[in-house]
């Protein structure tokens, strides 16, 4: 399907979503100022006026990105929610997140086995000082378990198994025949995942 952001009528959203297509599509790396403010349908100067730079409008791109995967962790925060859904609606909601923009999340991943401590986003960040912790701290309340390593170990199998069926989308419904951009298949893929989970207690 050919990218149309005709469709946003604001000229900054526009900007933003063109520059996350890019991203989705050609890498970090090939995003120009020119290349964005065509399939905006702006002109350099509205991109400059808004952003200032190149960079500048990738930031903020990547930002409205990742405050989405970042919110996933706020619902790990709230007590009066019983641990099991709150980790249900967490791996539901980061899975959610995942698939709406599943290019540049691919591209995410890419950034976070290539780029050494030079380069890296805030969401790579934010998952090596909080993310990671959150993760093991909500397997924790589910299963009982205190073992650190145990813990890390069940804390990458849940990433992992959430990252696995995004990047490799077409050869999954190859193999598998499985349709992960449906919520439904998603969330009882979900399921599955937690009951796996849950048994690395026994």
């Amino acid at each position: 399907m050919k990218y149309n952001s005709k469709d946003i009528p604001n000229a900054k959203d526009r900007i933003l979503n063109s520059t996350l297509y890019i991203i989705g599509k050609e890498g970090f790396q090939n995003v120009t100022i020119r290349k964005i403010a065509a399939a905006a349908d702006v002109n350099v100067a509205s991109i400059n006026y808004y952003f200032g730079s190149k960079e500048g409008v990738i930031n903020e791109a990547l930002k409205c990105l990742t405050s989405k995967f970042m919110s996933s962790f706020e619902i790990l925060e709230n007590k009066q929610i019983a641990p099991i859904d709150r980790l249900r609606d967490f791996l539901r909601s980061y899975s959610d997140a995942s698939v709406e923009y599943p290019d540049v999340f691919r591209n995410f991943v890419n950034q976070l086995i290539i780029y050494n401590d030079d380069m890296k986003f805030d969401y790579i960040k934010f998952i090596e000082d909080e993310g990671v912790f959150k993760i093991k701290d909500i397997l924790s309340e589910v299963t009982g378990i205190r073992d650190e390593e145990k813990l890390s170990m069940m804390a990458l199998q849940g990433i992992a198994s959430l990252i696995f069926p995004v990047i490799s989308d077409n050869q999954t419904k190859k193999f598998s025949n499985l349709n992960y951009k449906d919520k439904n298949v998603r969330y009882k893929y979900i399921d599955v995942l937690i009951k796996s989970l849950q048994g690395n207690s026994m």
